[in-house]
């Protein structure tokens, strides 16, 4: 078994005399020790080494965990290409051909966010690129660069990867700079019709439709500032086709009380055998205020609806007042109280719960539950 020599100290070494020990290293087969001398002298890596065997390196820093170096490394590369398309079309490519797609796309980020931001700039990379055969890589360069450009920019760039032939890109554009800036989803869509582009605007809410349910109610509350009815109407019946768990955490963080009642008939939509598997399941556990507003949701709206798995749950943790409050608006609907009953006699803080329902002068209910959990044997 070979020895691992030491790593000398070289502090005082000149920049290519480490980097010829570091190549040494990597030749010998003291790879781990080669990815630190590359590290120490990452800028000559940029900048001297060929770009293929520069992202190479990184692909295989990468794949061995040594994540420390090819951040140096990377970081390098970026301040190498400079206000450069052909160069920051290249080192990307190069990425993608070491098996490192990921690091080519957070390339392309890094360069168009520090130093590359003219449309004239975007369009000679992106003609780079496609020259290069990486189409896919010039689509996300639009994307990119318009996160944070005005809307009328957005609107551009979509326009020109339709022209160009990438209608599905085009879409994803906007959701994607939709999704990320919710304020200005709604000013988007406007201008999208009032571009003459309407047909462009459901395929976009349908995209943002399909992102996660904090953003979506984050993009539901944005609309709703913003006056945006008719596209709450669409988004809330893209929502429909959600599982339950989905659309309930939808209806929980949502801030518009007006807006989360508008997703109770694609709750109350779900198969019962839905609902109840979510109401006795951990992902039922939401924070107190957002249990408290899912249950007043679909009681208040349609206490005949509900399941009794649903009243059961709500039961087992409310606190006296809203428990009095769902008892009252079952028996207002003529709900039997029995699933709702049970489940309350059976709570571990039964005794403070029936001294409270006393103080609130609720006796006859707090008698009844006290009969029943002597008939349970608690």
């Amino acid at each position: 078994m070979m020895q691992v020599p030491p790593l000398p100290d070289t502090t005082y070494w000149s920049g290519h005399k480490v980097l010829a020990l570091a190549e040494q290293y990597e030749n010998e087969g003291f790879v781990a020790e080669s990815y630190e001398l590359y590290r120490r002298v990452a800028h000559l890596v940029a900048t001297t080494l060929p770009v293929d065997r520069a992202a190479s390196l990184l692909g295989q820093m990468m794949a061995s965990g040594a994540v420390g170096a090819a951040e140096e490394i990377f970081h390098e590369m970026v301040e190498t290409c400079g206000p450069h398309p052909s160069s920051t079309a290249y080192a990307a490519s190069a990425l993608m051909t070491a098996g490192v797609a990921d690091l080519a796309y957070y390339f392309l980020d890094a360069v168009l966010a520090k130093y590359q931001t003219s449309e004239g700039e975007l369009e000679s990379l992106a003609a780079y690129l496609n020259a290069g055969r990486r189409s896919e890589l010039a689509v996300y360069a639009f994307t990119a660069a318009a996160r944070n450009k005005p809307v009328a920019t957005v609107l551009r760039y979509s326009a020109l990867l339709r022209k160009r032939g990438h209608s599905n890109s085009a879409v994803g554009l906007l959701v994607s700079v939709a999704a990320g800036r919710p304020d200005e989803a709604a000013p988007l869509l406007l201008a999208l019709r009032r571009a003459g582009r309407d047909r462009e605007v459901e395929p976009v809410l349908t995209g943002l439709a399909a992102t996660g349910d904090a953003a979506c109610a984050a993009l539901l509350d944005a609309l709703s500032e913003q006056g945006a009815e008719e596209d709450i109407k669409v988004l809330i019946r893209l929502y429909s086709v959600r599982p339950f768990g989905s659309i309930a955490s939808i209806a929980a963080a949502v801030r518009s009380m007006d807006v989360a009642r508008l997703l109770v008939p694609a709750l109350l939509g779900c198969s019962e055998e839905e609902q109840t598997a979510y109401f006795l399941s951990e992902q039922a556990e939401l924070s107190a205020a957002q249990r408290g507003r899912l249950a007043a949701l679909l009681v208040s709206a349609a206490p005949a609806d509900c399941p009794d798995a649903l009243l059961a749950w709500y039961a087992g943790w409310a606190d006296p007042a809203g428990l009095v409050w769902l008892v009252e608006q079952l028996t207002d609907s003529g709900v039997p109280l029995e699933p709702v009953l049970a489940a309350t006699a059976r709570r571990r803080d039964f005794e403070p719960l029936r001294e409270a329902l006393h103080r609130l002068g609720n006796h006859q209910l707090a008698y009844r539950l006290a009969g029943l959990r002597s008939e349970f044997g608690l």
